[in-house]
């Protein structure tokens, strides 16, 4: 027997399942000075995340995807396929490393259709050079750093941390990275600096978990180099990180020493800004992937952030001091989020230097 109550639940379910889901109506496809464009046109105004894995886009949708267009190979050379996962999640392949420029929303209005735009460039056309990387692995040796609640030393999360970011770009096309300590060595501070400056390092990073006698500080702050620290917190972490010893100068033995002074201000102020700049996209990344401390650029003297022409920064990847921090910095998962944050501000970093013509 018919039953029109059932029928109309029925139809009225699947009516407000369609008003809620996405359907993917077409991919356009576009070209111009280098810069690839996609426009994914579909039926509502939604919401959506989007990530970056090797030659993958992943765009995860609050809305489940109902019905999603063909991707036709021919259309663009680029992209190796478009597909659909788990409902929700829409994934572009591509068939070489590419950089990300943009990726937005706009909304459906007046008659358009709502739709996401995606801007691209392949590295290879932009001439990107093989960038170095060193990575510092805080403390080692007979100086273990700080020590977590759990009894975690500071030294063994930092090369925990320092060999899965080497271990995650071997092979990699875009960095090499090099790190200051491959084992639990002590290095002095002007060891870790002068290798960089050896290896003509493109970019400096000191990983460090520091610790606090407030127990309920926590978070990831980053530093870079001041004359004047930012506070006095930032100034008393720069005297215990610098007891050791004091920075190698530039070697400018021959110049005069008003010349000497100022190419050396020179060369500090414009590798701060580079540093700084590469903060920037620090903070961007690691803001979607974990909690930061409050006012997360900090500036402090450090002894490891002043190598006077190699962008630095020093990273307090959390708070050993600190139960959910310490439990989290030995978390692989957890790990793997704060890596993906870090190499992704690197690539943004360095596209948006090869695009602004600073190297």
């Amino acid at each position: 027997m018919f039953n029109f109550k059932n029928f109309l639940f029925i139809f009225f379910f699947s009516f407000c399942f369609d008003l809620q889901s996405i359907e993917i109506i077409n991919y356009r496809f576009g070209l111009e000075k280098d810069i690839n464009r996609i426009v994914i046109d579909i039926n509502k105004n939604t919401e959506f995340k989007h990530f970056i894995k090797e030659k993958k886009l992943i765009l995860e949708f609050k809305d489940e995807i109902l019905k999603s267009k063909n991707f036709q190979k021919a259309n663009n050379k680029a992209i190796k396929n478009i597909s659909v996962k788990d409902q929700n999640l829409l994934i572009i392949d591509f068939e070489k490393d590419i950089f990300f420029k943009k990726v937005f929303f706009i909304k459906k209005q007046n008659g358009k259709k709502a739709r996401i735009v995606i801007d691209f460039s392949e590295l290879n056309k932009l001439n990107f050079k093989k960038k170095i990387i060193v990575i510092d692995a805080g403390h080692g040796g007979r100086d273990s750093g700080a020590i977590g609640v759990s009894g975690i030393l500071e030294k063994k999360i930092t090369l925990s941390f320092a060999k899965k970011i080497k271990n995650k770009l071997k092979g990699n096309k875009k960095f090499k990275i090099i790190l200051t300590r491959n084992d639990d060595k002590y290095l002095q501070l002007r060891q870790r600096v002068g290798y960089a400056r050896k290896v003509k390092a493109d970019l400096f990073i000191s990983l460090h978990a520091d610790y606090h006698r407030n127990k309920n500080v926590s978070g990831v702050s980053i530093y870079t180099l001041s004359e004047k620290a930012s506070d006095k917190e930032a100034e008393a972490l720069a005297k215990r990180e610098n007891k050791e010893d004091l920075i190698d100068g530039l070697d400018l033995s021959e110049e005069s020493k008003e010349v000497t002074n100022i190419l050396i201000d020179l060369t500090q102020r414009e590798t701060m800004n580079q540093s700084s700049y590469f903060v920037n996209f620090l903070i961007k990344e690691l803001s979607k992937r974990t909690k930061l401390l409050q006012r997360t650029h900090r500036f402090a003297g450090f002894a490891v952030l002043k190598a006077p022409d190699i962008p630095s920064v020093l990273l307090e990847m959390g708070y050993l001091s600190n139960k959910k921090d310490s439990k989290l910095l030995m978390d692989k998962n957890y790990q793997e989020k704060l890596i993906d944050g870090i190499i992704v501000a690197m690539e943004k970093y360095f596209q948006w230097i090869e695009n602004n013509k600073f190297n």
